[in-house]
Protein backbone atom coordinates (compact mmCIF):
# COMPACT_ATOMS: atom_id res chain seq x y z
CA UNK A 1 0.00 0.00 0.00
CA UNK A 2 2.49 2.60 1.09
CA UNK A 3 6.59 2.72 0.39
CA UNK A 4 6.94 2.18 4.40
CA UNK A 5 10.14 0.31 4.35
CA UNK A 6 12.06 3.78 4.36
CA UNK A 7 10.98 4.47 7.52
CA UNK A 8 10.37 0.60 9.45
CA UNK A 9 12.54 -1.60 9.38
CA UNK A 10 10.40 -4.44 11.01
CA UNK A 11 7.41 -6.11 10.21
CA UNK A 12 5.64 -5.93 13.37
CA UNK A 13 6.13 -2.13 12.85
CA UNK A 14 4.63 -1.73 9.40
CA UNK A 15 1.59 -3.72 10.99
CA UNK A 16 1.44 -1.64 13.62
CA UNK A 17 1.68 2.03 11.51
CA UNK A 18 -1.10 0.15 9.23
CA UNK A 19 -3.51 -0.44 11.96
CA UNK A 20 -3.29 3.34 13.19
CA UNK A 21 -4.10 4.44 9.72
CA UNK A 22 -6.62 2.59 9.40
CA UNK A 23 -8.51 2.54 12.64
CA UNK A 24 -8.01 6.36 12.04
CA UNK A 25 -8.36 6.38 8.05
CA UNK A 26 -10.98 9.07 8.02
CA UNK A 27 -9.59 11.23 9.75
CA UNK A 28 -6.32 11.48 8.54
CA UNK A 29 -7.15 11.59 5.15
CA UNK A 30 -9.68 14.44 5.85
CA UNK A 31 -7.23 16.46 8.02
CA UNK A 32 -4.15 16.30 5.35
CA UNK A 33 -7.16 17.60 2.52
CA UNK A 34 -8.19 20.16 5.06
CA UNK A 35 -4.50 21.78 5.81
CA UNK A 36 -3.70 21.01 1.95
CA UNK A 37 -0.34 19.80 2.36
CA UNK A 38 -0.24 18.24 -1.02
CA UNK A 39 -1.28 21.21 -3.16
CA UNK A 40 1.34 23.55 -1.25
CA UNK A 41 3.66 20.68 -1.73
CA UNK A 42 3.34 18.99 -4.98
CA UNK A 43 6.29 16.90 -5.15
CA UNK A 44 5.38 15.12 -2.24
CA UNK A 45 3.13 11.95 -2.75
CA UNK A 46 0.06 11.53 -0.84
CA UNK A 47 0.84 8.01 0.11
CA UNK A 48 4.25 9.32 1.52
CA UNK A 49 2.26 11.71 2.69
CA UNK A 50 0.09 9.59 4.90
CA UNK A 51 2.86 7.51 5.86
CA UNK A 52 4.35 10.29 7.35
CA UNK A 53 1.51 11.86 9.39
CA UNK A 54 0.14 8.71 10.52
CA UNK A 55 3.90 8.13 12.02
CA UNK A 56 3.77 11.99 13.27
CA UNK A 57 0.64 12.00 15.26
CA UNK A 58 -0.73 7.91 15.75
CA UNK A 59 2.05 6.03 15.86
CA UNK A 60 5.77 7.00 17.35
CA UNK A 61 4.76 10.64 17.44
CA UNK A 62 7.86 12.16 16.19
CA UNK A 63 9.62 11.81 12.62
CA UNK A 64 13.19 11.04 12.61
CA UNK A 65 15.68 12.51 10.09
CA UNK A 66 16.09 15.35 7.76
CA UNK A 67 15.02 14.48 4.26
CA UNK A 68 12.45 17.19 2.45
CA UNK A 69 9.25 14.98 3.43
CA UNK A 70 9.82 14.59 6.84
CA UNK A 71 10.64 18.55 7.35
CA UNK A 72 7.44 19.49 4.95
CA UNK A 73 5.28 16.79 7.42
CA UNK A 74 6.94 18.17 10.91
CA UNK A 75 6.24 21.77 9.72
CA UNK A 76 2.71 21.03 9.36
CA UNK A 77 2.08 19.23 11.99
CA UNK A 78 0.39 22.79 14.11
CA UNK A 79 -2.36 22.55 11.09
CA UNK A 80 -2.81 18.88 10.60
CA UNK A 81 -3.56 19.08 14.61
CA UNK A 82 -5.97 21.69 14.52
CA UNK A 83 -7.33 20.09 11.22
CA UNK A 84 -7.98 16.37 13.26
CA UNK A 85 -9.08 19.10 16.45
CA UNK A 86 -12.04 20.16 14.40
CA UNK A 87 -15.13 18.90 15.43
CA UNK A 88 -16.34 18.03 11.26
CA UNK A 89 -13.54 15.55 11.52
CA UNK A 90 -13.62 13.76 14.80
CA UNK A 91 -11.68 10.95 14.93
CA UNK A 92 -14.36 7.92 13.62
CA UNK A 93 -12.96 4.70 13.72
CA UNK A 94 -12.99 2.14 10.36
CA UNK A 95 -15.33 -0.56 11.46
CA UNK A 96 -14.79 -3.01 9.05
CA UNK A 97 -13.71 -6.52 10.61
CA UNK A 98 -9.95 -7.90 11.01
CA UNK A 99 -9.52 -10.36 8.11
CA UNK A 100 -7.15 -12.69 8.87
CA UNK A 101 -5.77 -15.49 6.98
CA UNK A 102 -4.17 -18.59 7.84
CA UNK A 103 -0.73 -19.82 5.96
CA UNK A 104 -1.56 -22.99 5.08
CA UNK A 105 2.52 -23.91 4.75
CA UNK A 106 3.02 -23.61 8.80
CA UNK A 107 -0.27 -24.54 10.12
CA UNK A 108 -3.11 -26.37 8.82
CA UNK A 109 -6.68 -25.04 8.65
CA UNK A 110 -7.52 -27.35 11.30
CA UNK A 111 -4.63 -26.91 13.97
CA UNK A 112 -5.59 -22.82 13.57
CA UNK A 113 -8.86 -23.51 15.00
CA UNK A 114 -7.53 -25.29 17.75
CA UNK A 115 -5.03 -22.80 18.58
CA UNK A 116 -7.49 -20.16 18.16
CA UNK A 117 -9.69 -22.00 20.36
CA UNK A 118 -7.68 -21.44 23.73
CA UNK A 119 -8.30 -17.40 23.52
CA UNK A 120 -11.84 -17.15 21.35
CA UNK A 121 -15.60 -18.39 20.17
CA UNK A 122 -15.91 -19.62 16.53
CA UNK A 123 -19.29 -18.62 15.43
CA UNK A 124 -20.67 -21.87 13.39
CA UNK A 125 -22.76 -20.82 10.66
CA UNK A 126 -24.87 -22.71 8.33
CA UNK A 127 -23.92 -22.56 4.69
CA UNK A 128 -25.29 -19.21 3.49
CA UNK A 129 -28.03 -19.58 0.69
CA UNK A 130 -27.21 -15.73 -0.06
CA UNK A 131 -24.33 -12.75 0.24
CA UNK A 132 -26.86 -10.63 2.42
CA UNK A 133 -27.10 -13.32 5.12
CA UNK A 134 -23.47 -13.16 5.38
CA UNK A 135 -22.44 -9.43 5.97
CA UNK A 136 -25.53 -9.71 8.29
CA UNK A 137 -23.71 -12.62 10.47
CA UNK A 138 -20.60 -10.47 9.88
CA UNK A 139 -22.39 -7.30 11.62
CA UNK A 140 -23.46 -9.50 14.92
CA UNK A 141 -19.81 -10.66 15.46
CA UNK A 142 -18.76 -10.47 19.43
CA UNK A 143 -15.66 -9.05 20.18
CA UNK A 144 -14.63 -13.17 21.72
CA UNK A 145 -15.93 -14.63 18.10
CA UNK A 146 -14.46 -15.14 15.08
CA UNK A 147 -16.01 -16.64 11.99
CA UNK A 148 -14.76 -18.22 7.98
CA UNK A 149 -15.35 -16.40 5.64
CA UNK A 150 -18.22 -17.45 2.92
CA UNK A 151 -16.39 -17.24 -0.27
CA UNK A 152 -12.58 -18.09 0.95
CA UNK A 153 -11.78 -20.98 3.31
CA UNK A 154 -8.59 -20.19 4.77
CA UNK A 155 -9.89 -16.43 5.42
CA UNK A 156 -11.34 -16.00 9.13
CA UNK A 157 -13.00 -12.58 10.05
CA UNK A 158 -12.94 -10.93 13.83
CA UNK A 159 -14.51 -7.71 15.31
CA UNK A 160 -13.09 -4.40 14.30
CA UNK A 161 -11.96 -4.04 17.78
CA UNK A 162 -9.28 -6.56 17.29
CA UNK A 163 -7.33 -4.79 14.72
CA UNK A 164 -4.38 -3.56 17.12
CA UNK A 165 -4.33 -7.24 18.66
CA UNK A 166 -3.42 -9.13 15.79
CA UNK A 167 -0.85 -6.23 14.23
CA UNK A 168 1.17 -6.77 17.08
CA UNK A 169 0.52 -10.60 17.94
CA UNK A 170 3.38 -13.29 17.63
CA UNK A 171 0.81 -15.47 14.80
CA UNK A 172 1.52 -12.91 12.55
CA UNK A 173 5.44 -12.38 12.93
CA UNK A 174 5.81 -15.74 12.68
CA UNK A 175 3.34 -15.97 9.55
CA UNK A 176 1.19 -18.26 11.00
CA UNK A 177 -1.85 -15.92 9.97
CA UNK A 178 -1.57 -13.35 7.02
CA UNK A 179 -3.23 -9.83 8.10
CA UNK A 180 -5.02 -9.74 4.27
CA UNK A 181 -8.18 -7.84 3.62
CA UNK A 182 -11.00 -10.18 2.30
CA UNK A 183 -10.65 -8.00 -1.16
CA UNK A 184 -7.51 -8.97 -1.85
CA UNK A 185 -8.00 -12.51 -1.31
CA UNK A 186 -10.61 -12.50 -4.05
CA UNK A 187 -8.08 -12.42 -7.20
CA UNK A 188 -6.59 -15.38 -6.16
CA UNK A 189 -9.90 -17.57 -5.62
CA UNK A 190 -11.06 -15.97 -8.78
CA UNK A 191 -8.26 -16.46 -10.84
CA UNK A 192 -8.54 -20.04 -9.76
CA UNK A 193 -5.13 -21.85 -10.61
CA UNK A 194 -5.33 -25.59 -10.08
CA UNK A 195 -2.53 -27.35 -8.40
CA UNK A 196 0.72 -27.53 -10.16
CA UNK A 197 0.03 -24.45 -12.43
CA UNK A 198 3.04 -21.87 -13.50
CA UNK A 199 1.77 -18.42 -12.43
CA UNK A 200 3.47 -15.58 -13.07
CA UNK A 201 2.40 -12.53 -10.51
CA UNK A 202 3.35 -9.20 -12.23
CA UNK A 203 3.56 -6.89 -9.88
CA UNK A 204 4.36 -9.05 -6.49
CA UNK A 205 5.40 -6.80 -4.16
CA UNK A 206 4.97 -6.76 -0.97
CA UNK A 207 3.74 -10.10 -1.41
CA UNK A 208 0.02 -11.02 0.05
CA UNK A 209 -1.41 -11.96 -2.70
CA UNK A 210 1.85 -13.88 -4.23
CA UNK A 211 1.60 -16.18 -1.02
CA UNK A 212 -2.07 -16.91 -0.89
CA UNK A 213 -1.45 -17.87 -4.37
CA UNK A 214 1.16 -20.20 -3.17
CA UNK A 215 -1.01 -21.08 -0.62
CA UNK A 216 -3.78 -21.91 -3.23
CA UNK A 217 -1.72 -24.31 -5.31
CA UNK A 218 -0.16 -26.04 -1.81
CA UNK A 219 3.56 -24.73 -3.18
CA UNK A 220 3.55 -26.81 -5.75
CA UNK A 221 4.47 -25.74 -9.29
CA UNK A 222 6.11 -22.56 -10.06
CA UNK A 223 4.95 -18.62 -9.18
CA UNK A 224 6.93 -16.30 -11.01
CA UNK A 225 6.92 -12.85 -8.92
CA UNK A 226 8.21 -9.76 -10.28
CA UNK A 227 9.25 -6.51 -8.86
CA UNK A 228 11.46 -3.97 -9.62
CA UNK A 229 11.87 -1.40 -7.22
CA UNK A 230 15.05 -2.97 -4.76
CA UNK A 231 13.45 -2.15 -1.40
CA UNK A 232 9.90 -3.89 -2.41
CA UNK A 233 12.08 -6.68 -4.19
CA UNK A 234 14.03 -7.28 -0.29
CA UNK A 235 10.99 -7.27 1.37
CA UNK A 236 8.87 -9.78 -0.79
CA UNK A 237 11.93 -12.59 -1.18
CA UNK A 238 11.77 -11.89 3.23
CA UNK A 239 8.38 -12.49 3.64
CA UNK A 240 7.75 -15.41 1.05
CA UNK A 241 11.30 -16.57 2.21
CA UNK A 242 9.91 -16.63 5.86
CA UNK A 243 6.01 -17.98 4.69
CA UNK A 244 7.85 -21.28 3.76
CA UNK A 245 7.11 -20.56 0.05
CA UNK A 246 8.88 -22.85 -2.15
CA UNK A 247 7.55 -22.55 -5.30
CA UNK A 248 7.91 -18.70 -5.84
CA UNK A 249 10.85 -17.32 -8.02
CA UNK A 250 11.30 -14.30 -7.16
CA UNK A 251 12.83 -11.41 -10.56
CA UNK A 252 14.09 -8.17 -10.29
CA UNK A 253 13.52 -6.95 -12.80
CA UNK A 254 10.71 -4.14 -14.68
CA UNK A 255 7.78 -6.65 -15.79
CA UNK A 256 7.43 -5.19 -18.93
CA UNK A 257 11.11 -6.48 -20.23
CA UNK A 258 10.05 -9.60 -18.65
CA UNK A 259 9.77 -12.23 -21.54
CA UNK A 260 7.87 -15.67 -22.20
CA UNK A 261 11.60 -17.42 -22.29
CA UNK A 262 12.55 -15.85 -18.57
CA UNK A 263 9.43 -17.23 -17.61
CA UNK A 264 8.41 -20.12 -19.34
CA UNK A 265 4.66 -21.71 -20.05
CA UNK A 266 2.53 -19.37 -18.28
CA UNK A 267 -0.90 -20.51 -17.95
CA UNK A 268 -2.17 -18.44 -14.94
CA UNK A 269 -1.25 -14.49 -14.46
CA UNK A 270 -2.72 -12.57 -11.62
CA UNK A 271 -1.77 -8.47 -12.36
CA UNK A 272 -2.53 -5.71 -9.37
CA UNK A 273 -0.64 -3.10 -11.31
CA UNK A 274 0.35 0.69 -9.75
CA UNK A 275 -3.04 2.61 -9.15
CA UNK A 276 -4.65 5.41 -7.52
CA UNK A 277 -5.34 3.54 -4.60
CA UNK A 278 -8.89 5.35 -4.43
CA UNK A 279 -10.47 2.36 -3.03
CA UNK A 280 -8.01 2.06 0.02
CA UNK A 281 -9.49 5.58 1.06
CA UNK A 282 -12.78 6.38 2.17
CA UNK A 283 -15.37 7.68 -0.19
CA UNK A 284 -16.48 10.67 1.98
CA UNK A 285 -12.77 12.01 2.09
CA UNK A 286 -12.30 11.32 -1.87
CA UNK A 287 -11.62 14.85 -3.38
CA UNK A 288 -12.14 14.89 -7.66
CA UNK A 289 -9.16 17.29 -7.76
CA UNK A 290 -6.61 15.05 -5.63
CA UNK A 291 -7.58 12.30 -8.62
CA UNK A 292 -7.00 14.61 -11.21
CA UNK A 293 -7.41 13.43 -14.69
CA UNK A 294 -4.19 14.13 -16.21
CA UNK A 295 -2.83 11.59 -13.57
CA UNK A 296 -5.31 9.16 -13.56
CA UNK A 297 -5.09 9.20 -17.45
CA UNK A 298 -0.70 8.20 -16.69
CA UNK A 299 -1.66 5.55 -14.54
CA UNK A 300 -4.54 4.03 -16.92
CA UNK A 301 -1.31 4.17 -19.67
CA UNK A 302 0.42 2.43 -17.93
CA UNK A 303 -1.83 -0.02 -16.61
CA UNK A 304 -2.59 -0.47 -20.41
CA UNK A 305 0.52 -1.18 -21.53
CA UNK A 306 1.03 -4.30 -18.50
CA UNK A 307 -2.37 -6.28 -19.27
CA UNK A 308 -1.70 -6.34 -22.74
CA UNK A 309 1.69 -7.51 -21.67
CA UNK A 310 0.06 -9.77 -19.83
CA UNK A 311 -1.87 -11.08 -23.38
CA UNK A 312 0.83 -11.38 -25.29
CA UNK A 313 2.51 -14.58 -23.09
CA UNK A 314 2.08 -17.32 -25.70
CA UNK A 315 0.82 -20.27 -23.20
CA UNK A 316 -1.28 -18.13 -20.80
CA UNK A 317 -5.33 -19.02 -19.87
CA UNK A 318 -6.62 -16.67 -18.00
CA UNK A 319 -5.52 -13.27 -16.67
CA UNK A 320 -7.13 -11.37 -13.40
CA UNK A 321 -6.89 -7.63 -13.58
CA UNK A 322 -7.58 -5.98 -10.54
CA UNK A 323 -6.74 -2.64 -9.12
CA UNK A 324 -7.73 -0.71 -5.66
CA UNK A 325 -9.11 1.75 -7.86
CA UNK A 326 -12.78 3.17 -7.97
CA UNK A 327 -11.99 5.09 -10.81
CA UNK A 328 -13.52 3.69 -14.16
CA UNK A 329 -10.21 4.90 -15.84
CA UNK A 330 -7.87 2.49 -14.27
CA UNK A 331 -10.58 -0.25 -14.33
CA UNK A 332 -13.71 -0.30 -17.13
CA UNK A 333 -11.45 1.55 -19.53
CA UNK A 334 -8.63 -0.64 -19.35
CA UNK A 335 -10.37 -3.63 -20.30
CA UNK A 336 -12.02 -2.15 -22.12
CA UNK A 337 -9.28 -1.03 -24.59
CA UNK A 338 -7.17 -4.48 -24.00
CA UNK A 339 -10.07 -6.65 -25.21
CA UNK A 340 -10.35 -3.91 -28.53
CA UNK A 341 -6.24 -4.84 -28.86
CA UNK A 342 -6.77 -8.31 -28.15
CA UNK A 343 -9.52 -10.36 -29.47
CA UNK A 344 -8.13 -13.48 -28.55
CA UNK A 345 -9.45 -12.58 -25.10
CA UNK A 346 -12.72 -13.23 -23.77
CA UNK A 347 -14.09 -11.32 -20.25
CA UNK A 348 -15.74 -14.28 -18.24
CA UNK A 349 -18.13 -12.80 -15.23
CA UNK A 350 -16.60 -12.85 -11.99
CA UNK A 351 -19.63 -12.92 -9.70
CA UNK A 352 -19.98 -16.55 -11.51
CA UNK A 353 -16.51 -17.61 -10.05
CA UNK A 354 -18.07 -16.23 -6.99
CA UNK A 355 -21.04 -18.80 -7.21
CA UNK A 356 -22.77 -15.97 -8.05
CA UNK A 357 -22.75 -14.75 -4.59
CA UNK A 358 -21.75 -11.16 -4.88
CA UNK A 359 -23.79 -7.78 -5.48
CA UNK A 360 -21.69 -5.09 -6.36
CA UNK A 361 -20.26 -5.24 -10.24
CA UNK A 362 -18.91 -2.75 -12.83
CA UNK A 363 -20.66 0.24 -14.34
CA UNK A 364 -23.27 -0.17 -16.60
CA UNK A 365 -22.34 1.99 -19.23
CA UNK A 366 -20.09 -0.51 -20.25
CA UNK A 367 -21.71 -3.31 -22.42
CA UNK A 368 -18.92 -5.85 -20.04
CA UNK A 369 -20.18 -3.74 -16.93
CA UNK A 370 -21.72 -6.80 -15.20
CA UNK A 371 -18.76 -9.18 -16.00
CA UNK A 372 -16.72 -6.84 -13.63
CA UNK A 373 -16.69 -6.80 -10.10
CA UNK A 374 -16.46 -4.26 -7.17
CA UNK A 375 -16.13 -4.68 -3.62
CA UNK A 376 -17.47 -1.52 -2.25
CA UNK A 377 -16.21 -0.28 1.83
CA UNK A 378 -19.95 0.81 2.93
CA UNK A 379 -21.65 -2.67 1.37
CA UNK A 380 -18.74 -5.30 1.55
CA UNK A 381 -17.02 -4.35 4.69
CA UNK A 382 -13.71 -4.15 2.68
CA UNK A 383 -11.78 -2.08 1.03
CA UNK A 384 -12.69 -1.24 -2.46
CA UNK A 385 -11.19 -3.10 -5.48
CA UNK A 386 -12.17 -3.81 -9.22
CA UNK A 387 -11.72 -7.66 -10.57
CA UNK A 388 -12.22 -8.37 -14.24
CA UNK A 389 -11.33 -11.98 -15.14
CA UNK A 390 -9.76 -12.29 -19.09
CA UNK A 391 -9.86 -15.92 -20.89
CA UNK A 392 -7.91 -16.85 -24.09
CA UNK A 393 -10.39 -17.91 -26.75
CA UNK A 394 -10.16 -21.61 -27.66
CA UNK A 395 -9.46 -20.88 -31.48
CA UNK A 396 -7.03 -18.01 -30.12
CA UNK A 397 -4.11 -18.88 -32.80
CA UNK A 398 -6.64 -18.75 -35.74
CA UNK A 399 -7.73 -15.06 -34.93
CA UNK A 400 -4.18 -13.80 -34.89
Amino acid sequence: MFTMIYFLKKLRDMQALLTHYTDNQRAIDAAIEKCQILEENPRLSRELCITLVTELIYHRKDLKGDSKPVQTVRAYRKRIMEALGDENLAKKKDTKPRYVRINTHIISIADAHAVLAEDWCKKDCPPFENYDDFLKAVGTLEENEYMVDMHVDDLLIFHSKQKYFWATHEYTESKKFMLQDKATCLATIILNPPIGSIILDMCAAPGMKTIHLSNFVKNQGTIYAIEKDAERYRLLRSMTKKAKCKNIKPIEADVLTVTPEQCPDVEYILLDPPCSGSGMQNRMCLNPEVNDAQRLQKLGGLQIKLLNHAMNFPQVKRIVYSTCSIHREENEDVVKKCLHLNPTFKLLSAKKALRNKWCNLGDRDYDFGKKCLYSRPEKDLTIGMFIAIFEKLPNAEALT
